[in-house]
């Protein structure tokens, strides 16, 4: 029978560790959908991932010449600056260039300066490219062949040492290279498509279309998991009900666009009024909930007074040059043991929001003992 030639030893290599790196794309979209909220430590995760199919992608190396290796590790770090940002490139780089370190011989240097090229290509194309444009292949066009000249690290060796490894291994890896960077990033583009794809309908499904505020399905998870977490943690937790005052009679007497104005208006308000681990839902029509964790009932209170000052002053502007002002009604409750569940809460803010009401609108009522006496709102 007889014996391969070099080159398709060569070939045969360099496929099976092109095919090895595709195992990183089944990873890749889990870390995306998971990290959505954590983009550092995402970063370090994709960087860890790009690393490793670096380092696996040494597995299917082919010895040329005496410490000199042929692979495929150059097309994961190339990969790691569009697909995984900055920081997971030099992750990625670093990982690779230590494994080539620890395997030594000849082929060390130039191997390392291969690696940081490949990285450098990487870092200067997701510089260049806008980041929307690597959903789709046609940069790879692009990172492909630019980085593909990393076989030329070789000749960091001596003129006559290096050129026949060149000759022999150089086309094959910069083949190899460029079609291994097309057809992971094919995949890697393909697959951030799908994780945007869920991201977006899973926002749409659980954020409210005119304010952008959360809608009533993510709140109800929210307070259940807020709840749960105080009890467990014996932290505060309050929830304040905001209704908009008569605000029939502006549907009634403006138009609903008027309507839709002031809704959008007075969400903005709230959202920037907030800290950022609260939450803000539009609970329904014209009443909106917001969650407090780590807020205990005086600070609540405190909260809804300055809430419903801010409202009572702000200024909606019209498309005819008319101003509209509105006022809001707040009923507010907290985590207590005679209100140890989410529904509980919601039931009794929504009883002090009624009680708000009844008592002239325009005003905080909190549900409270008997003993508590309600503060008297601000005066106009």
């Amino acid at each position: 029978m007889e014996e391969p030639s070099a080159t398709a030893t060569i070939a045969t290599a360099l496929a099976g560790g092109v095919g090895l790196l595709a195992l990183v794309t089944l990873v890749y979209g889990t870390i995306l959908y998971r990290m959505e909220e954590r983009p550092r430590i995402r970063q370090l995760c994709l960087g860890l991932l790009f690393g490793i199919g670096g380092v696996a992608a040494m597995l299917q190396s082919v010895p040329i010449s005496p410490g000199v290796y042929l692979d495929v590790k150059a097309v994961p770090v190339a990969l790691a600056a569009p697909f995984g940002g900055p920081l997971a490139a030099m992750l990625a780089a670093g990982m690779v260039s230590a494994a080539r370190i620890a395997i030594g011989g000849a082929g060390t240097l130039p191997g390392v300066v291969g690696i940081l090229v490949a990285g450098s290509v990487g870092l200067l194309l997701r510089r260049l490219v806008p980041a929307v444009e690597w959903r789709n292949s046609r940069p790879l066009f692009i990172l492909g062949p630019v980085a593909s000249v990393h076989p030329l690290s070789i000749f960091v060796l001596p003129w006559e040492v290096a050129l026949p490894i060149f000759i022999d291994g150089g086309i094959p890896i910069a083949l190899f290279t460029a079609a291994g960077i097309l057809m992971l990033g094919t995949m890697l583009a393909r697959e951030r498509r799908r994780v945007d794809t869920e991201q977006m309908l899973r926002n749409a499904a659980l954020s409210d279309p005119l304010t952008g505020l959360a809608n009533r399905r993510a709140f109800f998870a929210s307070i259940d998991r807020a709840v749960a977490g105080a009890l467990r943690h014996d932290t505060p937790v309050s929830l304040l009900m905001l209704d908009i005052d008569h605000f029939k009679d502006v549907n009634d007497s403006r138009g609903h666009d008027a309507g839709d104005a002031v809704l959008v208006s007075l969400s903005r308000l709230l959202q920037r009024s907030v800290r950022q681990s609260d939450l803000v839902a539009r609970f329904g029509g014209e009443e909106f909930a917001i969650l407090l964790p780590n807020a205990p009932g005086d600070g609540a209170f405190q909260l809804a007074e300055r809430l419903r000052c801010a409202v009572r002053d702000l200024s909606i502007p019209q498309n005819d040059g008319a101003i509209l002002h509105v006022t809001v009604s707040i009923g507010l409750s907290t985590l207590t043991p005679d209100i140890g569940r989410a529904d509980a809460m919601i039931k009794a803010a929504d009883m002090a929001l009624y009680r708000a009401k009844q008592s002239g609108r325009d005003r905080v009522c909190r549900h409270r003992e008997s003993s508590v006496k309600e503060p008297a709102p601000a005066a106009d």
